[in-house]
């Protein structure tokens, strides 16, 4: 049974402590939204699967919950709904800062993963991961890669999600901080 239409789904706060309904949620944005469906790329799922996880704190960390998972896909939602359960109480300001805080994150994520990019000329589009990692002379150059490129897949997922949600709940679009140098 599907809880939401085929257009872009909303979540209700009282919803948000319903695993069903927030896994729904998330896969419908991992389904259609070019962002977040990041999470399901192959290049992404093969660093997870080579055991890499993008960092998470203490309380939103799949690792320290009860609850199993086998993908990227799992996992992603794992974190998602401890995030959102985080959130769900969180005025409009503090929400804001969330994002802000994340949107930071996704900033150095994608310098240090496109600085590497530039470096050896990948090819990004479209991303052939085990044509593209052989590009990368050394170890620790690719095991950074591998960090910030995922990292910044799931940043970049979580916050298209979270800014949706930004949108539903205080009626403005969550605008990225601009950075003047």
């Amino acid at each position: 049974m599907r809880l939401f239409s085929w257009q872009r789904p909303t979540l209700k706060k009282s919803d948000i402590a319903n695993f069903e309904k927030v896994v729904e949620f998330v896969d419908w944005f991992i389904k259609n939204e070019p962002i977040a469906n990041g999470i399901s790329f192959n290049s992404s799922n093969i660093i997870f699967n080579e055991g890499y996880r993008p960092p998470s704190g203490e309380f939103n960390n799949p690792d320290l919950f009860n609850m199993p998972y086998n993908t990227l896909r799992e996992w992603f939602i794992i974190k998602f709904f401890y995030d959102i359960n985080i959130l769900k109480d969180f005025t409009k300001e503090e929400f804001k800062t969330f994002l802000d805080i994340l949107d930071e994150a996704g900033c150095k994520t994608l310098g240090v993963a496109g600085e590497i990019v530039v470096k050896y000329d990948l090819e990004v589009e479209p991303f052939h991961y085990e044509t593209e990692m052989v590009k990368i002379p050394t170890e620790k150059e690719k095991e950074l890669f591998k960090v910030n490129f995922l990292a910044d897949t799931v940043i970049g997922a979580e916050l298209r999600i979270l800014g949706w949600l930004y949108h539903k709940y205080f009626g403005e679009w969550y605008k990225i901080v601009e950075k003047r140098y």
